[in-house]
């Protein structure tokens, strides 16, 4: 039952502009004979059909609608004169259209409302459920919620309705109408899509600036957002063999199962409260954040409160894993009591705050472990620990203090507070920084063991060096009881 034009009495206006006939909002159809005029029906309450000719409401009666033309409808009187309407002609093919004020499948709904219904859906989608209330016009939203899990989305015929226990009028004259219909309407979905749109597209403005997107459970890009183009072009039809009526309705149970998936997943996400941060990952650092996300794909396997836990159990590893590398670190440093590591600890953090800092300032790019590359190294194409370098030294550290390769002093410098008086000596022969050396020192002590270092040529290739500074931080780390010769 498509939509009905309203009266266009001018041979050069197009139709398409004319008013939707059937409206949205509930009345009495026994009282809505009094609105006969076009300003009548538009002041007063909107009739669910009139005649295109004389604009009089024929909601709830007999009607006459052309077959050839697009939502076309005369009442009895204008089609008993042969009325005519651009492009109405009075010798189009016609079909009588009865009265649908009659229920269909429970006794509160009428077969019209079950078609408004459906149309709702057709137009707004299964989620805008207000919109589609407003055009059925005379039931709420909830009860167009339940009435339609009730009749089609539970029916034993999905996603047909049981036409078994139909009401009011028996199956062949059912089918009879909605045969007739179909074909009907075939030509104004293109009329009825861009009316649905406007509707729409002022819904989306209304939402957006009243901050109910959150609150309809609607995304703008949904899971599977492309699962409704395998429906785009189906269509049945009288004429379809039995196999390609299963084929369809195969079909049609497919696209159910992608809405099930579509639907779980937007559950899950609401569930989780995944829109908004987490409070759990406030007080966290940047790095521990990290894992949590990395974690986020177990979270379909585990209730909210076991997530939680989860996460609450690898951070509390992490933070052990972090502390025992620190103490490791510290205790290749040479540091033998608690004390000594917690001053080791904090003095390293805080060198690698003021060398981040220098970094940025510098434009220099940042390595792991305190390591860095700097440009005037590169420049000269010398390598050396962390971009250090032996011929180009003065240079490099000239920046850093260091004023002459023959007059090298590591005593001001960046970690030298935590170096022994052997291992100053050592930095200066071989022209190393503190912070380097200790660089140096923390991956060989890692890498031993880890058992990846059994003799001393195992850690040239390590570094970017000369093989003869690793040896001789090598011997010195020998000398704290760390590798092997």
């Amino acid at each position: 039952m498509g939509r009905s034009r309203a009266v266009n009495h001018s041979a050069e206006e197009d139709p398409s502009q004319s008013r939707s006939k059937r409206k949205r909002t509930a009345s009495n159809l026994e009282n809505l004979e009094a609105a006969t005029s076009g300003q009548g029906m538009s002041e007063g309450k909107k009739a669910l059909y009139h005649c295109n000719y004389c604009n009089k409401d024929i909601s709830g009666k007999i009607r006459i609608k052309c077959a050839c033309c697009s939502d076309f409808d005369l009442c009895v009187e204008c089609f008993s004169v042969g009325a005519e309407v651009y492009p109405h002609k009075s010798n189009h093919s016609y079909r009588v259209m009865d009265n649908l004020s009659f229920p269909l499948f429970c006794s509160d709904w009428n077969a019209d409302e079950e078609i408004l219904l459906l149309e709702g859906i057709e137009m707004y989608g299964l989620a805008n459920w207000n919109e589609v209330a407003e055009h059925v016009g005379t039931k709420s939203k909830s009860r167009c919620i339940e009435h339609y899990n009730t009749i089609y989305m539970n029916s034993p015929c999905f996603p047909l309705p049981d036409m078994s226990h139909v009401m009011g009028k028996n199956r062949e004259e059912l089918l009879a109408m909605a045969r007739g219909h179909g074909e009907a309407t075939k030509g104004s979905g293109t009329v009825n899509a861009s009316a649905g749109a406007g509707k729409r597209t002022s819904s989306i403005v209304q939402s957006d600036k009243g901050g109910d997107g959150i609150k309809i459970e609607e995304f703008e890009i949904e899971y599977d957002n492309d699962a409704e183009q395998l429906l785009a072009d189906m269509e049945f039809k009288d004429a379809d063999t039995d196999p390609e009526r299963e084929l369809k309705l195969r079909v049609l149970r497919i696209y159910s199962k992608r809405l099930d998936e579509r639907k779980r997943r937007k559950d899950f996400i609401l569930e989780r409260n995944l829109l908004y941060t987490d409070p759990f990952e406030q007080g966290l650092s940047p790095e521990e954040k990290e894992i949590c996300r990395r974690y986020r794909v177990f979270m379909r396997f585990h209730t909210k409160e076991e997530h939680e836990e989860l996460l609450k159990t690898v951070i509390e590893e992490h933070r052990i894993r972090r502390r025992i590398e620190d103490l490791q670190e510290a205790r290749a440093a040479g540091c033998r009591t608690s004390a000594d590591a917690e001053r080791y600890i904090e003095q390293k953090r805080k060198r690698e705050a003021e060398e981040n800092a220098r970094r940025v300032k510098d434009n220099v790019q940042p390595g792991p472990s305190g390591k860095f590359l700097q440009r005037a190294n590169h420049l000269k194409g010398d390598p050396d620990v962390g971009g250090a370098t032996g011929k180009d030294s003065s240079s490099t550290c000239g920046g850093l203090g260091i004023g002459n390769v023959d007059d090298w002093d590591v005593t001001g410098h960046f970690g030298a507070d935590l170096l022994s008086d052997a291992e100053k000596r050592l930095c200066t022969e071989i022209r190393v920084l503190p912070v380097h050396y200790l660089s140096m020192l923390e991956k060989l002590s890692v890498e031993v063991l880890n058992g990846h270092i059994a003799q001393k040529s195992d850690a040239h290739r390590l570094f970017n060096v000369e093989p003869s500074k690793v040896d001789r931080v090598y011997d010195m780390l020998l000398k704290k009881g760390i590798g092997q010769p």
